[in-house]
């Protein structure tokens, strides 16, 4: 953009020149169309002049949507590695094994697993063959 700019701005510059030789124009024609040409180079200059602060604010933008996205990136990192945490409420009648094979904890056969369950809950479970009914049990996800 700012090479177009520059390369017009030259051609307005030569072409009075050329028109005023191909016109015969008087000298004081001549004058005007390259005072006109001047000012128009100069407008043309400006205009660069504020695409190029255009420019390094679009920069700065950039650069801060960088970071935020980058910081963005690093919070999903840990959240993907934080383990998901369940919760399940203890009913009457349920022991560790039989939650571990609820369909909501952990699935059919893996009765193995209560182990999870009880370190996880080490601090509501002092005995792991007794919870009670009420309980809120954190049920960590792999």
């Amino acid at each position: 953009m700012k090479k177009i700019l520059i390369v017009l701005a030259i051609l307005l510059l030569i072409a009075p020149a050329l028109n005023a030789a191909e016109k015969k124009l008087k000298p004081e024609e001549a004058q005007k169309e390259i005072q006109n040409y001047m000012e128009l180079e100069n407008q043309l200059k400006q205009q660069i002049e504020n695409e190029k602060l255009e420019i390094e604010a679009l920069k700065g933008e950039i650069a801060g949507l960088e970071t935020k996205i980058n910081e963005l990136k690093s919070k999903i990192e840990e959240l993907k590695s934080k383990p998901v945490e369940v919760y399940y409420i203890v009913k009457w009648g349920d022991w560790l094994s039989k939650l571990a094979e609820y369909k909501e904890v952990y699935g059919k056969g893996q009765y193995r697993r209560w182990r999870d369950i009880y370190n996880a809950n080490k601090n509501l479970i002092k005995d792991p063959d007794l919870i009670l009914p009420g309980w809120k049990l954190i049920i960590p996800k792999p």
